[in-house]
C-alpha cells in the first residue's frame, strides 16, 4: 500500500510539472521575483548585493562554501545579504555519471522552488558541496538522484522537492539551458574561473575577503 501510494504521489507530481513545462528561469527562495537563470537566495531589498557563479563538481566553489557559508548564511537569515546565484555547468563531462552538475543544479532549483524559503536553500547548497558529499572531478563516484534527495530531506526541503529530485527529469527548470544561460556571462568577465562573486558589476575572486564588504 505504501508502495502504491509513493508511485500515486510521484504520478501526481510529475503531471504536475508537465502542466508547467520545462521553465529556463528563476527559482524562487523568500519573496524573490523571476530575475532570469537564477536562485534568487535573501531579502531582494538587502543592503548587500552579489551575483555568485559556481559549478556544483568544481573543488575550488565547494572550498568557499565549506570555508565561508557558515558566515553567508548569517548575512542571508539576518537580512543583510541578496545573492543571485547563477550555476554552470562546464565540468559535468568531468564527473562519474557525465551529467551531475546537471542533476544538482537541477536539485537545487527544485529544492528552491518546493521550499520557497532562502534559509533551506542556502543550507541545501552547503550540503551539496559538503566535504563527505561534494564528488570529485574525474573521480569514480558522484551523488546518484536518490543521494540528492537525501541531502534535501536533511535540510527539511518539502517532501514534493525530494520526489521530482528523485524522478530526476528536466521538468520543471531546464538546468541545462540554466547553465547555459549563465556561461557566457562569466565568460564575459576578464578572468572566468569559478567560484566568482560580483559586486557592483565587478568581479571578486569567491575565496577573497570579499564579505568584509557586506554592510553589516
Amino acid at each position: 500500500m505504501h508502495v502504491v501510494k509513493r508511485l500515486a504521489t510521484i504520478i501526481g507530481l510529475f503531471t504536475a510539472v508537465l502542466l508547467w513545462g520545462p521553465n529556463v528561469g528563476l527559482a524562487r527562495a523568500a519573496e524573490a521575483a523571476p530575475a532570469g537563470d537564477v536562485l534568487s537566495i535573501g531579502t531582494p531589498e538587502a543592503p548587500g548585493q552579489i551575483d555568485l557563479y559556481l559549478d556544483p563538481l568544481c573543488p575550488y566553489s565547494g572550498k568557499m562554501v565549506q570555508d565561508q557559508g557558515e558566515e553567508i548564511a548569517r548575512l542571508i537569515e539576518s537580512g543583510r545579504l541578496h545573492i543571485n546565484l547563477r550555476f554552470v555547468d562546464f565540468l559535468d563531462k568531468y564527473s562519474a555519471s557525465g551529467t551531475y552538475d546537471t542533476r544538482a543544479i537541477y536539485a537545487s532549483f527544485v529544492v528552491a522552488d518546493q521550499s520557497r524559503s532562502s534559509e533551506t536553500t542556502w543550507r541545501f547548497i552547503q550540503q551539496i558541496y559538503a566535504k563527505d558529499a561534494q564528488p570529485e572531478e574525474e573521480g569514480d563516484t558522484d551523488l546518484t538522484n536518490d543521494q540528492l534527495a537525501a541531502l534535501a530531506e536533511r535540510v527539511h526541503a518539502p517532501q514534493g522537492a525530494q520526489d521530482l529530485i528523485r524522478l530526476g527529469l528536466p521538468v520543471p527548470f531546464d538546468a541545462r539551458a540554466i547553465a547555459a544561460n549563465n556561461l557566457p556571462l562569466l565568460r564575459a568577465f576578464p578572468r572566468s574561473g569559478v567560484p566568482m562573486v560580483v559586486i557592483g558589476n565587478q568581479p571578486v575572486d569567491g575565496e577573497s575577503d570579499w564579505l568584509s564588504r557586506i554592510p553589516r
